[in-house]
């Protein structure tokens, strides 16, 4: 544990955990039901995990998901509204509600990470994005992460 981490900190409102892992939902979605699987323990890196770290990481992506799955996202986000678990998750939050997946059920998922400043981490703990994707919920999802570099995603045309 790093005295002055964020997500060593965050000890509430867990959605899952296991030996290695809690997971938690992202106070600044990008999508109804985007959450973050994060270590118990400071590790910065996916490349630092060990073989019993790897080995669970999976059964906590799987369950985080079905955690997903079975949550009301209207009531999830007018709490959080109200609770401000962060001075900017509110705006966040009021646009999940106005998001056409709230009351549907994910159609797909990116699951990743961002590893190192470069790549866009903010926060020096490793954590997992598991963000839900929803049916028409942008208009050609082709090449999925690979959208983020412009013009690149879509390597198909």
């Amino acid at each position: 544990m790093k005295k002055d981490c964020l997500f060593c900190k965050i000890k509430k409102n867990w959605i899952f955990e296991n030996e290695n892992f809690y997971a938690i939902f992202d106070v600044h979605p990008v999508s109804p039901g985007h959450s973050l699987i994060i270590p118990k323990k400071h590790i910065i890196s996916l490349l630092d995990l060990n073989q019993e770290q790897w080995a669970s990481l999976k059964p906590a992506i799987s369950k985080t998901i079905e955690v997903i799955e079975n949550t009301n996202f209207q009531k999830l986000y007018r709490k959080m509204i109200i609770e401000k678990p962060t001075k900017k998750s509110p705006p966040f939050c009021e646009k999940m509600l106005l998001h056409m997946g709230i009351k549907k059920k994910p159609k797909g998922y990116n699951i990743g990470n961002n590893e190192g400043s470069t790549a866009g981490r903010t926060i020096h703990h490793l954590h997992i994005q598991i963000i839900p994707r929803y049916e028409g919920d942008i208009k050609d999802p082709t090449g999925g992460i690979r959208t983020i570099i412009p013009g690149l995603g879509n390597y198909k045309k």
